[in-house]
């Protein structure tokens, strides 16, 4: 059966983007290595995405080509999406049999992209298997919260590490069985 992943990035004091959703604080903390933080090895290990309408926007946003051509992206939300890359699916709410029924399909292991309601939403419906969290050297003070919607207290094993240079540290839990 495939596996649930959770890999995002917050801030030291938890926030995953600013209030507007805004990512770029990330790109102004230094990486002179150009350090990709495990985030090639996660991809090649998932060929599914699931995202929220909000993340699905900021990442078209971006004014780049998508860069998940090469995954079926689900993109979940309460209302209708405007649906603009290929390959990408709507998802209404309730998601607990839908998202289910795609863990049983062949395939690679799937990705919760973001955001914030959405990871809330996974691991209260006890569904997010693994969580590679990138902790940023940086305090926002103010944001969206990496876990907004108070999940259901669930229990994870530390099973990684892994500290660079530039003061980020990846921690990789695992669901506690």
């Amino acid at each position: 059966m495939r596996r649930l992943k959770l890999f995002i990035a917050t801030s030291i004091d938890g926030f995953i983007a600013r209030k507007d959703g805004s990512l770029d604080w990330l790109d102004d903390i230094p990486n002179p290595d150009k350090l990709d933080y495990g985030y090639f090895k996660f991809y090649d290990s998932i060929d599914t995405l699931l995202m929220g309408r909000k993340t699905y926007n900021e990442v078209l946003g971006f004014g780049v080509e998508w860069p998940y051509p090469d995954s079926k992206t689900y993109v979940i939300s309460s209302g209708p999406v405007d649906i603009k890359t290929e390959n990408t699916f709507y998802i209404q709410k309730p998601l607990a049999e839908t998202v289910k029924a795609l863990m049983t399909e062949p395939g690679k292991d799937i990705w919760v992209v973001g955001g914030g309601e959405l990871i809330s939403s996974m691991l209260s419906l006890d569904l997010i298997d693994e969580m590679l969290i990138t902790i940023t050297p940086v305090i926002l003070g103010a944001g969206i919260p990496l876990f907004p919607s108070q999940p259901k207290e669930t229990k994870f094993d530390l099973i990684n590490t892994e500290a660079f240079d530039t003061g980020f540290v990846n921690l990789t839990y695992k669901k506690h069985v």
